[in-house]
């Protein structure tokens, strides 16, 4: 039986980094997504997760993507959309989410709509991958922003982690996404405080840079399929 490994970070001279991405069976379901996909593959460097930049979604006004996910994958902080509706079609392994408090756990073949307002997160368990199909419809500005959330991660030229940049990307999903681990009464006025300096100094909520497939194919290992 023969494999891929694929989604590695890249070093700067664009070699792959051990202890980074994912094997696959290469006649298996991942594998076919893989081939199937449009764009490159994308990643976060230190998180077991994989996958596509935002495309429009076929027949409506929303958008979609492609994510693998590495066993254990704990997920994105928990959230809620104020606009938009999220459906999840699993399409291998098992997905854990968590909705306003309750798990739902959806296997190949399920989906699962969130409803706008409703608190949510998801989670690949411990044992095998998962890989699913994620629509947002509207998309709203969580399309512009989530490249870069990953992609600060992997740009050596920026601090993911400046108070700045984190009040910038704050700012630019006001009114559209809510990260609900922080009190919104405290989040929020010192997001209002920062913004304004951040935006002075040049941080921005999304980089045009992050969407585009040349810096991803500069930074993470593409499946050669």
């Amino acid at each position: 039986m023969s494999s891929i490994t694929a989604g590695r970070t890249l070093d700067a001279d664009g070699q792959p980094i051990d202890g980074t991405g994912f094997t696959v069976d290469a006649d298996g379901p991942i594998a076919d997504l893989l081939r199937e996909r449009e764009g490159p593959l994308t990643s976060h460097p230190t998180r077991p997760s994989w996958g596509t930049l935002p495309t429009p979604a076929d027949g409506g006004d929303g958008m979609t993507a492609l994510s693998v996910l590495g066993p254990g994958y704990a997920g994105p902080p928990e959230h809620y959309h104020e606009v938009s509706t999220e459906r999840f079609e699993v399409e291998h392994g098992t997905v854990a989410f968590d909705l306003d408090g309750t798990e739902k756990r959806v296997s190949a073949g399920g989906s699962l709509t969130v409803p706008t307002g409703t608190v949510h997160g998801f989670r690949c368990p411990e044992g095998g991958m998962a890989a699913m199909r994620t629509e947002i419809a509207p998309p709203g500005r969580i399309g512009h922003v989530l490249p870069t959330f990953g992609g600060l991660a992997h740009d050596p030229s920026v601090d993911a982690d400046d108070r700045f940049q984190q009040a910038a990307l704050l700012k630019r999903l006001e009114g559209d996404t809510v990260f609900t681990e922080t009190d919104p009464r405290i989040a929020k006025p010192l997001v209002d405080a920062l913004a304004p300096v951040a935006r002075l100094r040049g941080y921005r909520g999304g980089y045009a840079k992050y969407s585009q497939p040349a810096f991803w194919e500069r930074h993470v290992e593409q499946p050669d399929l």
